[in-house]
């Protein structure tokens, strides 16, 4: 019984390490992903992607923290997908970042009226001009 306690308190700190080391992380990452779902709303292709690294996100955060919160789950194989989730989302979070920065702005105007357009390619509404 006592070999049995060491382990329960050798999980629980594991589990504290991987918290502060990965998962506070990952939650500094869903952070800076659902800010750029905000600006990427704008074009339909970049929504898309970010949406789907999202989705992939949520399904391995809640693998890792489910898998910490189970006593019976062996901690190793939680800690290697913990690790390998931060890395991958910080290279996505990337790639996003530069996709965010093609977004280009023009000044449509009509009359009195002027609208911002963003988007990869973006045009003028109809009746619009492009402002030079």
């Amino acid at each position: 019984l006592p070999a049995f306690a060491d382990a329960a308190s050798d999980r629980a700190d594991r589990v504290k390490i991987i918290q502060a080391n990965y998962v506070s992380t990952l939650d500094d990452q869903h952070k800076s992903l659902l800010a750029l779902k905000e600006q990427m709303k704008v074009e339909p292709t970049l929504l898309k992607q970010v949406n789907a690294v999202i989705a992939d996100f949520d399904s391995n955060y809640s693998a890792i923290v489910n898998g910490l919160a189970n006593a019976n789950q062996e901690i190793q194989p939680i800690e290697d997908l913990a690790k390998e989730e931060v890395e991958e989302f910080g290279n996505s979070i990337y790639q996003l970042q530069q996709m965010v920065k093609s977004l280009k702005t023009i000044t449509c105007i009509k009359g009195k009226t002027s609208k911002k357009v963003v988007g990869l390619k973006p045009t003028c509404p109809k009746g619009f001009t492009k402002k030079k």
